[in-house]
């Protein structure tokens, strides 16, 4: 049943607000939806230029939304907390002047939020409504983004399930998990939902994902945007950034976003396209040092992006991977780890339990703080030292190259169910630290990263994610490359099977 486009947007705003129509039955409405839904097609800057140019409106775009959350949520569990009446109403105010003039997108269950509830996955966190945005936040709104929910996290950005909110599923292949904190983001992309969501990345959660389905996440220089902590402050590893389809919309965002006083910055300014300057790329294939190997199918995807990058004129050149990742997860361990046993001291007086017991943190976050108790005021003090030496490692590289190219992860996309929320990390833990180990050593480096969507495994059928690795500051480097890699092998209207096209 073809629409016009006008129809079609009374057809949903309709529908939303509870019309009864006929004489079409629901599930006709629902099919109607999903063969018609055009928008999908376009990226958050596409959508903002049809609200400018007066072919939609925010409120109504704002209900089109609305309807691919109703139709495609209850598959993928991407949605942490609905805010369509707040969404509703900011959407009549946002001036069409803004880089995104209204445009829907998704804000991590991870990050301040005047008056939203923030979970950080956690039940013990369930009724926490933040007061006041961060600085991040304030942002993200007056770049004309309309803020419609938030995403699913695992608890404390641990993991890859939530007890919270139940498994978030990858929507290339239900079997499978997101992957780490920013799942409900990426997925929220790879589905169709919106084009452009925000996440955060404190060791990998924009890459991860992103690698897993099919989604282009960017980690920006440490210090760089605005702050996304209510004490105004830069967490040594955590960063706020963007997922999305499409490299400019990442890169409009970041402009809005980021810290036009920062000190040690020059404002990233517009990106027109890709740069004509050829790269010399390391190419750190097997993983870091100490932790088994990358698994043969990510090899083979990774020398794919490897011949393709030699093919485009610049130097790529195999290195071994400067970290010790058995080195560093130690001293991660004793440095971060014991800063979190206040929360089981607070989970006992406010259950009179053990927290190990408790209904309040999940089994695997309780295993993994309590671990932090058996570590010494000498080893937490080597740790804290062993993170202030990170960014030397690499800087041998960057010394030769411009850029590190490595896997996102040295393994598949793992299944769900692989780490669940009632697995002690004591047992597990390992397992989880090696599919960060690529990536998460770059965040107390303070350097900028990207995974980008290049490739698909042979074996299983899921994406690939390739990803680019720069000093501190080379934030601009990294986008002109991506723009150069999406240009040669485009990516934005590769879909996954539970998506908003195939519904």
């Amino acid at each position: 049943m073809g629409l016009s486009r006008r129809n079609f947007i009374r057809l949903t705003s309709a529908t939303a607000s509870g019309i009864v129509l006929t004489p079409y039955s629901f599930s006709q409405i629902t099919s109607t939806f999903v063969a018609s839904d055009e928008f999908v097609q376009y990226d958050a800057l596409g959508l903002a230029q049809l609200i400018k140019s007066k072919q939609i409106s925010a409120a109504e775009l704002l209900e089109i939304i609305i309807k691919r959350i109703e139709l495609i949520n209850p598959t993928i569990n991407c949605i942490a907390t609905p805010t369509f009446e707040r969404a509703r109403k900011y959407a009549t105010h946002i001036s069409s002047q803004s880089v995104f003039a209204g445009v829907p997108s998704l804000v991590k269950d991870m990050i301040d939020i005047g008056g939203i509830k923030r979970t950080d996955g956690s039940r013990l966190l369930q009724n926490n409504i933040p007061k006041k945005s961060v600085a991040w936040v304030e942002a993200f709104e007056a770049s004309g983004l309309n803020i419609i929910g938030t995403t699913t996290v695992p608890e404390f950005a641990s993991g890859y399930e939530s007890e919270l909110y139940g498994q978030t599923k990858n929507p290339w292949n239900l079997k499978y998990s997101c992957v780490a904190s920013s799942s409900g983001a990426a997925a929220a992309v790879a589905s169709g939902i919106v084009p452009l969501v925000h996440g955060t990345d404190g060791g990998g959660s924009n890459r991860f994902p992103s690698s897993a389905c099919g989604t282009f996440g960017f980690k920006p220089s440490r210090g760089r945007m605005l702050s996304g902590e209510s004490n105004g402050k830069h967490d040594l590893f955590k960063t706020n950034c963007a997922i999305s389809r499409t490299v400019r919309d990442n890169i409009a965002l970041f402009r809005e976003t980021e810290d036009k006083n920062a000190k040690d910055f020059q404002p990233i300014g517009n990106i027109e396209g890709p740069s004509k300057k050829r790269l010399k790329i390391a190419f750190a294939l097997n993983g870091v040092k100490h932790l088994p190997a990358t698994v043969p199918s990510v090899k083979v995807a990774l020398n794919e992006t490897a011949k393709l990058l030699t093919a485009l004129g610049h130097h790529v050149e195999e290195i071994d991977h400067p970290i010790n990742g058995k080195e560093f997860f130690d001293n991660y361990r004793y440095a971060y780890l014991p800063k979190f046993t206040p929360i089981l001291d607070q989970v006992k007086q406010l259950t009179g339990k053990d927290a190990l017991e408790s209904d309040l943190l999940a089994y695997w976050t309780a295993t993994m703080i309590d671990s932090g108790r058996k570590h010494t005021q000498e080893q937490i003090q080597q740790g804290t030292e062993y993170f202030k030496h990170v960014g030397s490692m690499y800087s041998k590289v960057f010394d030769k190259f411009d850029v590190i190219l490595s896997p996102v992860m040295p393994v598949e996309t793992p299944l769900l169910g692989s780490i669940k929320p009632t697995d002690s990390f004591v047992d597990k833990g390992h397992k989880f630290e090696h599919v960060m180990s690529l990536c998460a050593p770059i965040n107390p480096a303070g350097d900028c990263a990207m995974s980008v969507p290049l490739s698909f495994s042979k074996e299983t059928g899921m994406p690939i994610g390739s990803m680019f690795h720069a000093p501190i500051g080379k934030d601009k480097l990294l986008f002109q490359l991506a723009l150069e890699l999406e240009q040669v092998r485009p990516w934005k209207d590769k879909w996954a099977s539970h998506s908003v096209m195939y519904t």
